[in-house]
């Protein structure tokens, strides 16, 4: 059984916002340390959860363009859902990147189906995928400020409690997904599937330069406000938040999300070539790295808003830009490629970060300035060549 077009995206729609909520956010930081955890080991955990990720992201990918891309959703958001209730029981750092492994490998599955689906809805439809990608970043921001809040009060009497009740959105997000309707070119191949995998990846990243930079770019754009994420709280500390409102630090940098998704849906944004939709919320990241690993204090901690409302931006623009480059029998396998080349990024900058992190919040600022500013320049003039990619 299964709802209208019209129908499947709304509920597309409802399942990519409500599973982007994680109530535990706001009191990881303090669940780590109640297990004893470092923040070498934070680093190295997440390293794990991308690496899980990774190992499963193309493979995925291939099974959604082959059978099925809406049960590839759904069994993700179930595995997603699983991990964070094992998440809730675990006492040290092996347990926590079992848990991490296992959240990866739920992602692996939903992500690059529901990227091929929302596409495929759009086009069906008579709709830009980009605004419709803009309408999700603008309340996926509202979901998670409400599950951050939440999660803050709930956490601070049991940090474990908080990680159950984030296991709801996912299951709730699975049994959405298996009523939408299935949509898309599926792939048909003689080739054995490592193979075929194999000249998708070839396909993307070697001999198509405007899609091979747009998955460059779209890798830039995720990391570099990606890492920093898990020194928040810190940085808030630092610039004399009480512990109590760290939660609301939490829930502005959200709301700064929400309004980089809606700008990313106006008109004149839809006018603009990729490489400025790629560089402009970049180089205010960069800006604000460099300030706050200089100062700190409660007048340059608002800076941080500005990774947020990069974050909104760039989860409309960038899958959209992507897609726009990839054929209809391979979508949903190129959105995971350009996933793993993320993650590729993701596993040595989170873990260098966290490494800096370890003599101050600051230092992971300017250590992520440090990686990323040449990286921007190098893809923002290629994406140029590309006539304006």
């Amino acid at each position: 059984m299964h709802v209208s077009l019209l129908g499947s995206l709304r509920l597309l729609r409802a399942e990519a916002i409500l599973t982007s909520a994680l109530f535990a956010m706001p009191v990881l930081n303090g669940f780590f340390a109640e297990i004893g955890m470092s923040q070498a080991e934070i680093g190295l955990s997440q390293a794990a959860f991308t690496l899980g990720l990774f190992v499963l992201n193309v493979p995925t990918g291939w099974l959604a363009d082959r059978f099925s891309r809406k049960w590839c959703n759904a069994i993700g958001d179930l595995i997603a859902g699983l991990a964070v209730l094992y998440y809730a029981g675990v006492d040290g750092f092996v347990g926590v990147v079992i848990a991490e492994v296992l959240m990866g490998a739920g992602l692996a599955f939903s992500q690059g189906a529901d990227t091929a689906l929302l596409r495929s809805y759009s086009l069906r439809l008579g709709r830009s995928h980009q605004v419709e990608a803009s309408r999700i970043a603008t309340f996926k921001p509202w979901m998670q400020a409400a599950a951050v809040l939440a999660g803050g009060i709930i956490g601070a009497e049991e940090p474990r409690l908080a990680l159950v009740v984030s296991a709801i959105p996912f299951l709730l997000g699975s049994l959405l997904s298996m009523l939408l309707m299935e949509s898309g070119e599926r792939r048909r191949t003689e080739h054995h599937p490592l193979k075929d995998m194999g000249l998708i990846v070839r396909y993307a990243l070697h001999g198509h330069p405007r899609l091979g930079w747009a998955i460059a770019a779209s890798a830039v754009a995720k990391e570099i406000t990606h890492a920093i994420i898990w020194v928040l709280t810190p940085l808030l500390l630092l610039a004399g938040v009480p512990l109590a409102l760290v939660g609301a630090g939490w829930a502005l940098n959200l709301a700064a999300g929400s309004l980089g998704g809606f700008l990313a849906g106006r008109r004149r944004v839809l006018a603009m070539p990729a490489w400025q939709l790629f560089v402009l919320p970049a180089l205010l990241c960069l800006v604000a790295l460099v300030v706050l690993s200089v100062h700190v204090s409660a007048l340059t901690i608002g800076l941080y808003a500005i990774f947020g409302l990069s974050r909104g931006w760039y989860e409309a623009v960038m899958p959209p830009m992507v897609q726009s480059r990839t054929p209809g029998t391979m979508q949903s396998t190129v959105s995971s490629v350009a996933g793993s080349v993320s993650q590729l990024l993701y596993m040595p900058v989170v873990s260098l970060v966290n490494l800096a992190g370890n003599h101050g919040p600051q230092w992971t600022m300017a250590a992520n300035a440090a990686i990323f500013a040449p990286l921007v320049v190098l893809i923002a003039v290629r994406l140029k060549r590309l006539n304006g990619g």
